[in-house]
């Protein structure tokens, strides 16, 4: 994040204390706090450079292992049940640790004088005083620095900012830069890194990866706050070591090198802006194009949800992912069907059994065949999204038409479908089509999902 850094050594002797350090965030932390995302699960070693001021401490000590230079190559792998780490440079071995390892923003250092003249350092990554003794307390951001003697009131004068981020890599992916902190931990014996940052820097990572940044702002500012809401919700409800992924199944996070200006004022002119139903933060799920219609969430998932409703959805129409069309063999089936564990080694038979509430989409899909122990059987395959997932779709809104052989035996299928994604929650081709017509952001969210309310503050108003 940007940070601002004021610091000084004052002659104050004020309950014993005679030194007052100041690191204030100019930006401000936003109310809801961090976000935790995982970005590499399953790699024998990671790489990390960093660009500002950090130092990676281990977690379980509070020790600080080390203090990168802008650039030097470090080394994280996994070793037996440990964490190493180690300089690529200068090839210095700083040990083994249960970890996790952290790679965290030291935004300034604060040289601290007591009474007795003894003078000591300490990181700050956030707005703090420290005493004397070394006892730490942490200011509100949005206030201005000031420090108080006995005679009089003074305010601090402010510094420069610095930028600080960490680059990842591996020796299988090309390198990315962060905002935020870096954690390394084990998760069931395999080395993950988890990007910890806030919230509203996270969501910069998130628009310009879902969505285009050239599209109308208001689209943007929609997919901003319908980031917003499924990220807040995610850390609420989440128990393990991270709160979402970076991929689409959360939503795409694209990190530092993502960001545009045009989503990064999205995000600024929403911030804290989300949607409620009463006073519960909705689940604000999304996807690319409905195909013209919206569904209801039992029938692609599993559980009703009051505001996830079915509904046309004519503001979504492209020339994209419409009228897409899909040949598959028999054959073809029997290993897309495989890769989601429905097991043939002939289909003699394939039908739609029943239809979303919109009477669009596929809910119910039969296939009769042989199983793999020769004997006869028969799948019923549902909700829509498992039908999808199952025929390796773009979409469940789809229609089929089966292919015979002189002998009435089933040798393949056509597809004819629309759209991408599972049909819920708001439309990214639909907002754009809502933002062209002159709708606002408010009016698309709530077009999206019924019945509910904007509130600015992360709901507090």
């Amino acid at each position: 994040m940007r940070s601002r850094c004021v610091f000084g050594i004052l002659s104050v002797f004020l309950l014993a204390v005679s030194c007052f350090f100041l690191c204030t965030d100019g930006a401000g932390a936003a109310a809801a706090g961090n976000i935790r995302v995982a970005l590499a699960r399953d790699n024998d070693q990671l790489f990390f450079t960093v660009k500002g001021n950090y130092e990676v401490v281990d977690k379980t000590t509070g020790q600080v292992l080390a203090v990168p230079q802008q650039g030097e190559k470090m080394q994280v792998a996994l070793k037996g049940n440990r964490i190493a780490l180690a300089d690529i440079r200068s090839d210095y071995d700083y040990g083994s640790f249960r970890g996790p390892l952290l790679v965290r923003e030291a935004s300034c250092r604060a040289a601290i004088v007591n009474s007795n003249g003894r003078v000591t350092e300490q990181s700050m990554a956030t707005s703090q005083v420290v005493n004397g003794d070394g006892r730490i307390s942490a200011l509100e951001a949005s206030r201005a620095p000031t420090v108080k003697s006995a005679n009089k009131t003074m305010e601090l004068a402010g510094g420069s900012d610095t930028l600080n981020l960490v680059t990842l890599s591996s020796n299988t992916s090309a390198a990315v830069r962060y905002r935020g902190d870096m954690e390394f931990t084990l998760e069931d014996g395999v080395l993950t890194a988890v990007n910890v940052l806030n919230i509203e820097d996270y969501l910069r990572g998130v628009v310009p990866a879902e969505i285009p940044s050239y599209w109308h702002p208001e689209a943007l500012k929609a997919q901003a706050v319908a980031a917003r809401n499924y990220a807040l919700e995610s850390a609420q409800t989440s128990r393990g070591i991270f709160d979402v992924r970076c991929d689409v199944s959360s939503q795409v996070y694209g990190g530092y090198d993502a960001e545009s200006p045009a989503t990064n004022k999205a995000v600024d002119e929403t911030k804290g802006m989300v949607m409620l139903e009463g006073n519960r933060m909705v689940s604000a799920f999304f996807h690319s194009c409905s195909g013209g219609y919206i569904e209801n969430s039992e029938d692609v998932w599993n559980n009703s949800v009051s505001y996830i409703r079915t509904k046309p959805d004519p503001y979504d129409y492209n020339d994209v992912y419409y009228n897409w069309h899909v040949n598959y063999t028999t054959e073809q089936l029997i290993k897309k069907l495989a890769s989601a564990g429905y097991e043939f080694t002939e289909i003699e038979d394939i039908k739609e059994l029943a239809y979303t509430a919109s009477g669009e989409r596929v809910k119910k899909l039969q296939i009769v065949g042989e199983g793999m122990d020769g004997e006869p059987v028969t799948v019923v395959i549902g909700n829509a999204d498992n039908v999808r997932i199952a025929l390796d779709l773009r979409s469940s809104l789809f229609r089929l038409t089966k292919k015979y052989d002189r002998d009435e035996n089933l040798v393949g299928v056509e597809i004819e479908g629309s759209g991408w994604g599972h049909g819920l929650g708001m439309s990214q081709y639909g907002a754009r089509g809502m933002a062209e017509k002159g709708y606002k952001y408010q009016d698309i969210l709530k077009y999206y999902y019924s019945g509910v309310e904007l509130a600015g503050d992360y709901g507090r108003r």
